[in-house]
């Protein structure tokens, strides 16, 4: 009886240890990642036409065609052959958990890439103009003689110079305090 209870234990500790990891013949999450990122990527640039034809639309068998040959490039690139490629595809579909993993690990590595290229733009944007990031919106107006923002100043036909106070304008003359 205890002997069935010590061979039980060992094989569940034993398996519990696999859990997390891939056959050898199957690519690692991370390549797996790369890999689909990569397919993606090349699924999109497929049906993308020259920038000179910009309204033209790509038909599905060049589109098809042209997937065929970015897929093998990206292949080539990450030395796969498209068997290696299919066993840990299916690996990893025939394993939900592991498959969502890999997803996540995607969507993690496009968000980053998408908010480092957000915060290019936005720096980009700041050189450009610096007032152009400033919190304001259309009731509000950026003056160019002072550093505040004049909220709530309504623009008519002429402009906004005759509402401002002048800059040059005498400042008001304080009391003197009393010794």
């Amino acid at each position: 009886m205890y002997r069935i209870i010590a061979v039980c234990l060992v094989l569940l500790i034993t398996a519990c240890g696999e859990a997390d990891k891939v056959p050898k013949d199957v690519l690692s999450r991370e390549k797996m990642r790369d890999v689909l990122l990569d397919m993606n990527m090349a699924d999109a640039y497929s049906s993308i036409t020259d920038e000179d034809q910009a309204n033209l639309i790509v038909h599905d068998s060049v589109r098809k065609q042209r997937a065929k040959v970015y897929l093998r490039q990206i292949l080539d690139m990450h030395k796969l052959t498209p068997k290696e490629f299919n066993r840990s595809y299916a690996y990893y579909e025939s394993h939900p958990n592991k498959f969502k993993e890999v997803y996540d690990m995607m969507f993690t590595a496009i968000s980053n890439d998408k908010n480092m290229l957000d915060l290019n733009v936005k720096r980009q944007e700041y050189l450009k103009n610096p007032r152009s990031l400033l919190p304001v919106n259309n009731n509000s107006l950026n003056s160019g003689d002072q550093d505040t923002l004049i909220p709530f100043v309504k623009k008519n036909k002429r402009g906004i110079i005759d509402q401002l106070p002048s800059r040059h304008a005498p400042m008001p003359k304080l009391a003197k305090p009393r010794s």
